[in-house]
């Protein structure tokens, strides 16, 4: 229990209602600080069970210093155990913890895919493409959410002047210094929902035969 950080971060705020983060778990002057921060929840997860209570408590725990980036430890943390998504709390507390581990994204998703495509047994394929196309559905969500991951372990990072804005996490777009749309789009596939949509789409018909 002592080497769990959120719990000692928890047990110092209910004591002194102040806490100290350690260097690695400050918020990144810019771009997320998500990938160690997942590896704390897998941690806590494995010894403690998908709920951490700390959380109901603690303030904020911003993941970037950057105006447009007020996405938190606990939005990632809710989305991970929420009841609204369809996807099983366990299966995407695997997921995610399959995100920060092995070499690189690619061998991690080879894990994940497997995952997500269990979620389609008894659909035909029209079903298929349209839980893959539609936006908010509960793997296209779970897709968004593994680029944030996928960008951080590919060291995606934006051209200058251009940024990352997000309310709500998973949901994030690409704007610029002035407040505008930015069309830009990380150039490696595996950082893009389509391109994950698309591989997946295609291992589910291999599966199929």
């Amino acid at each position: 229990m002592d080497s769990l950080i959120i719990q000692k971060i928890y047990r110092e705020f209910k004591d002194t209602k102040t806490f100290t983060l350690p260097p690695e778990l400050q918020p990144c002057p810019r771009g997320v600080n998500l990938l160690r921060w997942m590896k704390q929840l897998a941690d806590y997860y494995r010894e403690q069970g998908i709920v951490v209570r700390p959380f109901d408590e603690l303030p904020p725990l911003r993941l970037s210093a950057e105006s447009g980036l007020e996405t938190t430890v606990q939005d990632v943390h809710k989305f991970i155990i929420s009841d609204l998504n369809l996807i099983s709390a366990d299966i995407r507390r695997q997921i995610f913890t399959h995100a920060v581990s092995h070499a690189n994204a690619r061998e991690s998703w080879q894990y994940i895919a497997p995952l997500l495509s269990e979620q389609f047994e008894g659909l035909d394929r029209a079903g298929v493409v349209e839980e893959l196309t539609w936006t908010f559905s509960p793997v296209a969500e779970v897709l968004q959410a593994l680029t944030w991951f996928f960008m951080e372990r590919e060291g995606v990072v934006p051209p200058e002047g251009t940024c990352m804005v997000s309310e709500r996490f998973p949901y994030y777009r690409w704007g610029t210094a002035e407040g505008r749309q930015s069309l830009w789009a990380p150039e490696n596939r595996i950082c893009r929902r389509e391109w994950l949509a698309f591989d997946l789409y295609g291992k589910i018909l291999s599966t199929d035969g």
